[in-house]
């Protein structure tokens, strides 16, 4: 067999249902092309009969570029995410029998790396840095960078975009960007004046551990006799209201809590899940008008009584703590504040997905569940979320790209969204995630609830003259300032948002 899958167990353990799906869906996305040996040493390659098929299935015409090489400049580990160094491509088969149970992404996307290169001549060459963005900005903006494609937090190459310094995506041959595995919320909430400078979907996965959920100590919660949080969910009931009355059962004297190194929480935050929150109440500060031009949503009392709602559950010290408020000469804040959670010490706690990591890592005395972000009330339609804005890769092509690179590059793209569909996205959320990094199925039923509605704010991803902290400097301040803050800055704000406007009628591309 050309495959070579090593499964063994050993002293008699039970395979449960779970490792069976496991092994089933680990077996479905291990790569069918392997190097195997004939008897002279050499490598023959196998290939997958259905290359055409697959082409087609992509939307575009089967090719082969004989070898075309395809720059890729993205952020490497040291941004703090475990799959930034293997989301684009892999040149290792990790089939060792003590990781195949951890390597199933590795796998994914070393399988689609080798389809790339042997099916349709294309090699990727990815090159990892810090920061993307500061680092090849001279370089594009000089016109003597040879990197095809950047990837990088949103909220950086939404600034590349508002510098026109990206190619407008729905102008690049190949792109489809209707097809399934681009994000569709975030193509439409993202372009403006219907340009699209940049894109994510299921390519790669840091997009996906960088969305925004609500972690719990299921010990906690039983043990102080409170409601189930599932129920809520599934009933529609899960509001901040309640995740509200919930933490401040954790200290019934509604004593002041001051000693963040000792004291038990029942609600752990940070001055971003203002942001986030109301994004999850789908209370934009920027929406857009039936030209696609942005339309500043502030000073209106939905967006007054939301932030109340928020910053009351934040700063109410009977509960909670303001990570960067409580917590004082820290060399790493927010560790220091996931240790409270990672300690037993915080019933709720507000994070990026990728969390999940770290609280395994962590072999914590208690098990831990997901949650979506509360509604604002029972009224709301569905749950929402959002992404944090400077961890949620998305991906660009630099204005200096020469056109006849163009065709190659789109062709890339699109078939690296295809595959990342059937291999990428299975091997991270249906494995990965679900099956490796949550408990039980009932998180798993959550996690489905978190990624059918995830909204982004133009606000937090293009920053319009310092909108995205607006909702954290007023968290940290401690008194909700909103309203003035809001006549003092809205004529800034939407002068700003003038200029832009201004300035992309007068882009020619």
């Amino acid at each position: 067999m050309c495959v070579n899958i090593v499964l063994s167990f050993r002293g008699g353990i039970e395979m449960s249902k779970k490792i069976l799906c496991l092994l089933l869906l680990l077996i479905l996305i291990l790569p069918v092309i392997s190097a195997c040996k004939d008897d002279n040493g050499d490598n023959k390659k196998t290939t997958s009969t259905g290359a055409i098929t697959e082409a087609e299935a992509a939307g575009l015409t089967p090719r082969n570029f004989g070898g075309k090489q395809i720059n890729i400049v993205t952020v490497d580990e040291k941004r703090g995410y475990t799959y930034y160094n293997i989301e684009w491509a892999s040149d290792k088969l990790d089939d060792d029998e003590d990781k195949i149970l951890s390597a199933p992404i590795n796998n994914a996307v070393y399988n689609r790396t080798q389809i790339l290169r042997d099916e349709y001549g294309i090699d990727l060459n990815v090159i990892y840095t810090a920061k993307p963005s500061d680092d090849y900005k001279n370089e594009v903006m000089a016109g003597t960078s040879d990197i095809h494609i950047i990837a990088d937090g949103v909220v950086y190459l939404a600034q590349w975009g508002l510098s026109n310094l990206l190619k407008d995506l729905n102008k690049i041959p190949n792109l489809d960007l209707t097809k399934s595995w681009w994000d569709q919320t975030a193509i439409k909430d993202l372009s403006m004046a219907n340009y699209l400078f940049c894109i994510t979907g299921d390519i790669i996965v840091s997009d996906k551990n960088a969305t925004w959920a609500c972690f719990f100590n299921k010990d906690m919660l039983y043990n102080n006799g409170l409601e189930d949080p599932y129920q809520l969910v599934r009933d529609g009931k899960w509001t901040v209201d309640k995740l509200h009355e919930m933490a401040k059962a954790i200290n019934p004297n509604g004593a002041q809590l001051s000693d963040w190194q000792n004291d038990t929480y029942g609600f752990l935050t940070q001055t971003y899940d203002a942001i986030a929150s109301m994004c999850s109440y789908n209370q934009r500060m920027i929406i857009k008008d039936e030209n696609d031009y942005p339309l500043l949503n502030i000073d209106n009392e939905d967006t007054y009584k939301k932030f109340e709602k928020i910053f009351n559950l934040m700063t109410d010290k009977s509960c909670s703590i303001v990570t960067e408020v409580a917590i004082k000469n820290s060399q790493d804040l927010y560790r220091d504040m996931e240790n409270i959670f990672l300690s037993g010490r915080a019933l709720f706690e507000y994070n990026k997905v990728a969390y999940v990591q770290k609280i395994q890592e962590a072999n914590t005395k208690f098990e831990f569940g997901i949650l979506p972000m509360p509604k604002y009330d029972e009224n709301q339609d569905k749950y929402y979320t959002t992404c944090t804005v400077y961890f949620s890769e998305f991906i660009g092509i630099p204005i200096c790209v020469k056109d006849e690179d163009l065709d190659a590059i789109g062709y890339t793209l699109q078939l690296m969204g295809y595959y990342g569909e059937k291999y990428v996205r299975p091997a991270y959320y249906d494995v990965t995630l679900k099956l490796q990094k949550v408990n039980s199925e009932q998180d798993e039923e959550m996690l489905d609830i978190i990624f059918a509605n995830r909204v982004y704010d133009l606000a937090a991803v293009f920053n319009y003259e310092g909108s995205l902290t607006m909702y954290t400097n007023i968290v940290m301040s401690g008194v909700n300032t909103l309203t003035s803050v809001v006549e003092k800055n809205s004529d800034r704000i939407q002068a700003y948002i003038d200029q832009t406007i201004e300035s992309f009628k007068a882009l020619d591309q």
